[in-house]
C-alpha cells in the first residue's frame, strides 16, 4: 500500500510536456528530494528521486529514475525502486522492474510549455487503471491561478501555480481533491498542496534539495 500512495503522490512530476525546456526536469544525473507533510502539517517523510536515464524525442520520452522513500527520522523506509515513466501519444505508464503498476489514458492533464496567469488548461476524463484497480478521474477545472517567487532549502525558484480540481472514483466512493502545484522551469513540482472538498490541505510536499 505505501509503495501504492507513493506512486499516486509522484503522479503530479509526469503531467507535464516535452517542450524546450519545460516544465519538468529531464536532466540525467539529477536528484530531487522533497519533504512531504500529512494532515496536521508535520513532516511525515522524504523522497529522493535521482533520473538515471533520458530516452525519447517528439512529445514521446521514458525516464528512468531511482526512487527512495524516507521515514521522519531520515531512515529508508524501503529500499530503493527502479522506476521507469513513459509518456507516449499522450498516455502515460510507470513500472517498477518489468511490472506494470500505473497507466494512464484519456484526457491526461500535461502542462504546456508555456504559462500566463489566467490560462485554462482544460479538463476531461481520465482511465487509470493501477495495482489491478480500474477506476475513472474528471479534471473540473485546470487553470494557472499565479506566478511566485519562491525560495525552499534548494534555492529560489520562479513559479507560475497551477491548480487542479478532480472527482475520483473508487470502489463506489467518490472524492473531489483540488491540488496546487508550483511549477518551475527546467525543474518540475517545487512545492504542491492537495485539499479535500473542504479547502483542509490533507497533504503537501516541498523541494528541499536539487543536484545536478
Amino acid at each position: 500500500m505505501k509503495r501504492f500512495l507513493l506512486l499516486l503522490g509522484l503522479s503530479a512530476f509526469f503531467t507535464a510536456s516535452w517542450a524546450q525546456r519545460p516544465y519538468f526536469c529531464i536532466t540525467e544525473g539529477t536528484v530531487l528530494e522533497y519533504e512531504n507533510y500529512g494532515l496536521t502539517g508535520n513532516v511525515d517523510g522524504y523522497v529522493r528521486m535521482h533520473i538515471q536515464n533520458v530516452q525519447g524525442a517528439d512529445g514521446n520520452y521514458s525516464v528512468s529514475y531511482v526512487i527512495t522513500p524516507y521515514s521522519p527520522d531520515r531512515t529508508p523506509s524501503f529500499d530503493p525502486m527502479e522506476m521507469k515513466v513513459a509518456i507516449a501519444n499522450g498516455n502515460i505508464s510507470a513500472t517498477f522492474g518489468s511490472i506494470a503498476l500505473m497507466e494512464v489514458s484519456g484526457d491526461v492533464p500535461f502542462i504546456p510549455s508555456r504559462l500566463a496567469v489566467g490560462l485554462d488548461l482544460g479538463g476531461g476524463l481520465m482511465k487509470i487503471s493501477a495495482l489491478g484497480l480500474n477506476f475513472n478521474s474528471e479534471v473540473l477545472s485546470h487553470k494557472v491561478v499565479g506566478r511566485e517567487e519562491l525560495s525552499t532549502p534548494a534555492g529560489t525558484f520562479k513559479c507560475y501555480i497551477v491548480e487542479m480540481t478532480s472527482e475520483t472514483r473508487v470502489l463506489m466512493q467518490k472524492s473531489v481533491t483540488t491540488t496546487r502545484n508550483w511549477y518551475a522551469r527546467g525543474v518540475g513540482v517545487v512545492k504542491s498542496e492537495t485539499m479535500d472538498n473542504k479547502g483542509d490541505i490533507t497533504n503537501s510536499q516541498l523541494l528541499i534539495k536539487l543536484e545536478d
